[in-house]
């Protein structure tokens, strides 16, 4: 089972959040509303990825989120912001669009963090599988 840490402030954001993931085989997902939870979780047992809602404004998330990378700098994190998904694989960051407040914007947004957490879950299982490469 793979771990998927979800991280919000807002209950309904993260029950959503959870139950969406949740659907996903062989996919674990615990939730939190609390930074220090989240870290504590982190440190406790490492998640595969990181979901962190930031679409509502909120003093301690982004703070949450520039301590996150600062202290577990490869961990894959998807930041969901307003109008667009925030994607770092552990290296490099992208950016999906998904503006809108509409159903469908929603939608569309729900669609491409679900491919964002696809993509980033196989490419830790990949990272896991990897065969040890050195000298002999």
């Amino acid at each position: 089972m793979m771990r998927v840490l979800v991280v919000s402030p807002h209950l309904a954001s993260r029950t959503l959040l959870r139950r969406f993931l949740d659907a996903e085989p062989d996919v674990e997902v615990t939730a939190t509303g609390e930074p220090d939870d989240a870290f504590a979780s982190i440190a406790e047992n490492k998640p595969a990825l990181v979901v962190v809602d930031l679409r509502r404004p909120d003093e301690d998330h982004p703070l949450f989120l520039g301590l996150l990378r600062k202290r577990h700098p490869s961990l894959p994190v998807i930041s969901l912001v307003p109008g667009r998904l925030r994607i770092f694989d552990g290296r490099s960051e992208r950016v999906r669009e998904a503006h809108g407040d509409t159903a469908e914007a929603l939608h569309h947004l729900m669609g491409s963090l679900l491919q964002a957490v696809r993509d980033l879950l196989a490419q830790h299982l990949l990272r896991m599988l990897r065969p040890p490469v050195g000298r002999a």
